[in-house]
């Protein structure tokens, strides 16, 4: 992986490649934006650049630490994150992720003792490379605490380290955190560039790398977790679960089944369908779905439903998807849901 692997964000990549070439780097870099986009790509080639052992322009993917860095077991270079993953016994996944200070599956945030730790490891010299690289996945999830500590060391940065966040949302981020970093914004991809590129990994068809990419609204992240993880199958699933009144009981409700930090994320798809009713019931033009493979169902739907209905339920959605982050109970957050939109 190379700068020039990294789609669609060139002011980004300008930015980073210009202060490799100056050797001016910032002690902390704040990069914002959608997810799956290219902040964690950009991040990770950053990280090689800063330790590639040929110490060009850029890495050079070859050496030994460039190699370490794309397999994540580089000790100079780490990622913490708040995600909940698979836990594999003495398997080193490349993430800061002590058993002891395992995320709240519950709720998960990066709490104040995960800060602590990564401040004590940000606190050694480099073992192997020139510079430290720290990578926070998913910033704006830290708890106030969380925040308030990491401020200390924003503050007082150790030498020879670059901390780089990851944030989606910056109205959840302290603005002295946001304040004391250089901040990267990354955008949405244009439609072509995430359809050529499902093209060339996935040999799909024109019709079928334009739905996906046009599901995905922007982000290739999403795109390539659509392909690999079956979210259109999943989309039919929850529309046919919400879109009619069943004689179901709510014990019934399949994404009960779901991993917690999924389930969001199954509601969104639910949410751009009923946006699509509304585009269609509004406008009759399909070139203006998201989900183009499901034009004849939305043209259908779109007519059990009023504007205002319709927006109506979106709300409610969001607001489903509000109480589920807040640590609600998810089976009586979904039948609750599905009681006001069915």
């Amino acid at each position: 992986m190379s700068f020039k692997d990294i789609i669609g964000q060139r002011l980004a990549v300008d930015l980073i490649k210009r202060a490799i070439d100056e050797k001016r780097f910032a002690h902390a870099y704040l990069f914002i934006g959608p997810e799956g986009v290219g902040k964690s790509l950009l991040a990770k080639t950053f990280a090689k650049a800063l330790n590639c052992d040929r110490d060009g322009m850029g890495p050079c993917g070859e050496c030994v630490s460039c190699k370490k860095i794309e397999e994540r077991n580089h000790p100079d270079v780490r990622w913490f994150t708040y995600k909940i993953g698979e836990k594999r016994s003495g398997a080193n996944d490349g993430w800061i992720r002590p058993d002891s200070l395992e995320p709240n599956k519950k709720s998960p945030q990066i709490s104040i003792d995960m800060i602590r730790f990564l401040q004590r490891a940000m606190s050694l010299k480099p073992y192997e490379g020139r510079t430290k690289v720290y990578v926070i996945d998913g910033a704006d999830n830290m708890t106030e605490e969380a925040a308030n500590c990491l401020l200390k060391t924003l503050e007082e940065p150790p030498k020879d380290t670059v901390l780089i966040l990851l944030a989606s949302n910056m109205s959840r981020l302290m603005q002295t955190i946001i304040s004391r970093c250089h901040k990267i914004t990354f955008y949405p991809l244009d439609e072509e560039s995430v359809k050529s590129e499902l093209t060339r990994r996935y040999g799909l068809d024109e019709k079928k790398a334009l739905c996906v990419s046009r599901f995905a609204e922007g982000s290739l992240g999403k795109a390539i977790e659509t392909i690999e993880e079956d979210a259109l199958t999943k989309r039919d699933k929850v529309v046919d679960e919400f879109i009619s009144p069943k004689r179901l009981g709510y014990e019934d409700i399949w994404l009960y089944d779901e991993p917690r930090d999924k389930v969001n994320g199954i509601l969104s798809t639910l949410a751009v369908y009923f946006r699509d009713l509304l585009v269609f019931s509004l406008s009759r033009d399909a070139g203006l779905l998201v989900n183009l493979d499901k034009a004849d169902e939305v043209a259908r739907d779109s007519k059990r439903y009023s504007a205002e209905r319709l927006e109506e339920i979106i709300e409610a959605i969001a607001a489903t998807q509000e109480r589920i982050k807040r640590n609600a109970n998810i089976k009586i957050a979904l039948a609750s849901m599905r009681l006001n939109i069915t």
